[in-house]
């Protein structure tokens, strides 16, 4: 047993005798595990306190271990220990249990050991002072047991100070911050909670160093960007839409002032050169035909334009239709308007569900159906007319059918402003537009917007106005 001790015993200066007691030498922590396999008894150890509290945790060149037991002194990390006690070598690393504590003399810190968290889980490090790095996991406000939730690689770990004052200079530290960490390697389950292999007993705030913020990349700070850039885009929205409903208001109230014009002056023209027409007729001489023909010609003319004027105005003049009033109602009003008085059976049917569909939407169905009702009567002279508003899952259709003369649509020249201009209105909203006619069978115009393209011409609509809006600007601040 001696010739073992001689390659465990480190005996101080002036204790020679090999054959003196175990409990009169000190050995080292680490010679301290071989030891207690032969020897069960007090045990002198000399070593360097790493960490104050209960337990002290002492450190030499060759290990580190626990002191539960000591009495309470004023000690200081650095210090120079003297420790008696009866080590414990179990799964949670050497322990001196009923241990004295003897203060040899002031000494400078030991420095940590730098390990990765996968090292340290291994329990090898097991009562030593290391370094490790990590991601702080959380807010970075120590939670009611005053630890921290560390991330390092595969390993999540705690780091834990001893009390709440020690993490008091604690700064703020934002979640996803890499940190340098310096503390005691603890295996024991209390200090773990079992949420991996080891803990990290801090002293204070300063063995917490930062080395990089948190990355801008978080799932906090993408949420946030998230959020923002939603709010911007909406916020262009809803700027884009008031902006086109002011524009569809001043469009509104011109086409009042030009129908008002029109109603004060040519229309009024047409019925003062009406009434001198007749009032010429009823003071020319009764046996002149030829005179009386032309008369009567001009007469009809003049009428029928009155009367074009007339439809004119009413397709001029605003209709109910603004955010307040439905397009199923808008629709009937105008169609009443304008066969009112003719010789016309009228049928106007309404099926599906109306949902809420963007004033502009409205506003061309509803132009469109006003100007194929004209056509209808100006053009077909019919004898029934059918207008049917689908409120369709997947389409808005607009359909107007008549009995008139008909046309060929070969015979169309393209020239026509009415045609052309229903046509654009759909296909800025991405629709169909068709038109089935042949002489003598009437006229079927059919008109229908799908509903998923609404959405995507208003992103359109304002992303076309924002473009034009900067080529403007560009062009005038490069001819500046």
């Amino acid at each position: 047993m001696i010739m073992s001790l001689l390659f465990v015993l480190l005996v101080t200066p002036g204790k020679t005798d090999v054959e003196r007691s175990v409990g009169d030498a000190y050995i080292s922590i680490g010679g301290t595990h071989l030891l207690l396999q032969q020897y069960k008894g007090p045990v002198t150890v000399r070593a360097t306190l790493t960490r104050n509290g209960s337990p002290l945790y002492v450190e030499d060149a060759t290990d580190g271990a626990a002191v539960e037991g000591g009495p309470d002194q004023d000690l200081k990390i650095g210090d120079q220990l003297l420790v008696t006690g009866w080590p414990e070598d179990g799964d949670r690393g050497l322990v001196f249990r009923k241990a004295s504590v003897r203060v040899l003399w002031p000494g400078m810190p030991m420095p940590p050991l730098a390990v990765t968290a996968g090292q340290a889980a291994m329990g090898k490090f097991a009562n030593s002072l290391i370094e490790v790095q990590g991601r702080l996991v959380g807010d970075g406000g120590a939670d009611p047991d005053n630890s921290l939730r560390i991330e390092s690689g595969d390993q999540v770990f705690l780091a834990k100070f001893d009390s709440a004052k020690s993490g008091l200079l604690l700064p703020h530290l934002e979640r996803g911050s890499l940190l340098r960490l310096r503390g005691i390697c603890s295996i024991r389950p209390e200090d773990t909670h079992y949420l991996g292999g080891f803990a990290l007993l801090l002293r204070s705030a300063e063995d917490i160093d930062t080395i990089a913020g948190a990355p801008w990349w978080s799932p906090r700070h993408l949420f946030e960007f998230g959020l923002a850039i939603l709010g911007i885009v909406w916020a262009a929205h809803v700027a884009r839409v008031r902006v086109m409903m002011l524009r569809f208001r001043a469009i509104t109230v011109e086409r009042a002032r030009v129908a008002h014009e029109m109603h004060d002056t040519l229309a009024q023209s047409f019925a003062g050169v009406a009434f001198q027409i007749q009032a010429a007729k009823n003071s020319c001489y009764r046996g002149d035909v030829v005179l009386e023909r032309h008369l009567d010609l001009a007469l009809d003319m003049v009428r029928h334009s009155h009367s074009e004027a007339h439809r004119s105005i009413v397709m001029l003049r605003p209709q109910p239709l603004d955010e307040t009033t439905k397009l199923a109602d808008a629709l009937k009003q105008s169609i009443e308007h304008m066969t009112e008085g003719c010789a016309l059976d009228v049928r106007f049917a309404v099926t599906g569900a109306s949902k809420d569909l963007p004033l502009f939407v409205e506003d061309a169905l509803y132009r469109v159906a006003q100007e194929s009702i004209a056509n209808a009567l100006r053009h077909g002279n019919p004898k029934s007319l059918c207008v049917t508003l689908d409120f369709g899952p997947q389409v808005v259709r607009v359909t107007v059918i008549d009995n008139g003369r008909g046309f060929d649509q070969s015979e169309l020249d393209g020239t026509g402003f009415g045609l052309s201009g229903m046509r654009q209105r759909i296909r800025a909203l991405h629709g169909t537009f068709t038109i089935t006619s042949k002489h003598g069978e009437g006229t079927q115009v059919t008109a229908e917007v799908p509903r998923r393209s609404v959405t995507l011409a208003r992103f359109k609509s304002l992303a076309s106005a924002y473009r034009n809006y900067y080529r403007k600007v560009w062009r005038v601040g490069g001819t500046a």
